[in-house]
């Protein structure tokens, strides 16, 4: 069912489309009008933003699917840190089994106590994550506990329960979807007029199309990509380069947003994939999980990505699974880091003696 509404998005496939179309579109306008009876709610005051007394950067996106929102919000708060911020992470923890608000210890949670991602960035950022539904209480408990002057918010776009000073919104230029249409006729969170909202835009992959570049006129774009760092091996706890496994019999299994676009980086950088292992996002893997992983022959190595890594990490591993590190690299890094600096100084100054609440 979910491959089929997908061509419905891309267009492909005319009879799905004629066949779904009539289910799915009746639910895109009742999630229109739910969209519109929140905007009204805030627009009219009836329910209220609440204000932070430190800045607020917004990392989103506006359409379902992976855009590396995740590694953008890593390597950001990583810069600001090197910088002299204190920064930290403000995420929902999707999929998490704990409730409430938290921080996450890496040394006593799980990802799947607390989430891969808030997990995963905890572990390589070192920073301090909170976790909670409510980002108002997250960035009050990182004040407190942690003395963050800087609170990003990863996916953070739809969020509109706190004030944001700064939207930064990915967008995958390497979608070509035939409608720009809300969910689940479309893969749209949001309206796509709303990329007017973002302060900035990173373009992940090739350019904007004419339907949606019409909306990011006067938005500064910084082009991004993802390249390779190293390979981890998972049962040695030892790192290799990502070139280890050139030309060798790959087994690679994901639960991404977009699980493709890591299939096609290990190909890129020389790996034999001779068998792909799509999974849902967040996926929660079960032993039995990776006894199917496992029950492949003739496989050389078997790779992963760092947010699943996290998922099995405490399961018995064979020696020759791998979960592959990537970053992503921003064309005009400095420049969109001089723009972020700027807006975090202007609103230090107005918040100034003002307190916020939260």
């Amino acid at each position: 069912m979910r491959n089929a509404i997908i061509r419905v998005w891309s267009g492909e496939g005319s009879y799905i489309s004629w066949l779904l179309w009539p289910l799915l579109f009746p639910l895109s306008l009742i999630y229109k009008v739910c969209l519109k009876v929140i905007d009204f709610l805030y627009r009219k005051g009836i329910k209220e933003a609440r204000e932070a007394p430190i800045p607020v950067i917004s990392v989103g996106n506006i359409t379902l699917g992976g855009t590396g929102k995740t590694p953008v919000v890593e390597k950001l708060s990583l810069r600001l840190k090197e910088m002299g911020f204190n920064p930290g992470i403000i995420t929902r923890g999707y999929m998490r089994k704990r409730k409430g608000t938290f921080s996450v210890d890496i040394e006593r949670d799980s990802a799947t106590e607390v989430g891969d991602e808030a997990y995963m960035l905890a572990k390589k950022t070192k920073l301090p994550v909170l976790v909670g539904n409510d980002k108002g209480e997250a960035i009050g408990m990182g004040i407190r506990e942690f003395d963050i002057d800087v609170a990003l918010i990863d996916d953070g776009f739809q969020t509109k329960n706190i004030k944001k000073d700064m939207e930064i919104l990915i967008l995958d230029g390497g979608r070509r979807e035939k409608r720009p249409a809300l969910f689940p006729l479309g893969p749209y969170r949001e309206p796509v007029e709303r990329i007017c909202d973002a302060d900035v835009l990173i373009l992940k992959n090739g350019s904007l199309d004419e339907t949606i570049g019409r909306y990011a006129d006067g938005i500064p774009v910084y082009p991004m990509r993802f390249r390779p760092l190293y390979l981890y091996n998972m049962k040695r706890e030892r790192y290799v380069h990502h070139q280890f496994i050139k030309n060798r019999a790959v087994l690679a299994f994901s639960g991404l947003g977009n699980n493709r676009s890591f299939f096609d980086l290990l190909r890129d950088i020389g790996a034999l994939v001779v068998k792909e292992l799509s999974f849902p996002d967040h996926h929660d893997y079960s032993e039995r999980d990776l006894r199917h992983i496992l029950s492949y022959r003739d496989i050389d190595f078997i790779i992963t990505t760092e947010k699943d890594g996290v998922k099995v990490s405490r399961m018995d591993l064979p020696e020759n699974l791998f979960c592959l590190a990537i970053e992503p690299v921003i064309e005009k890094e400095e420049d969109l880091l001089k723009n972020i600096t700027q807006k975090i100084e202007i609103t230090k100054r107005l918040y100034d003696g003002r307190g916020g609440y939260v």
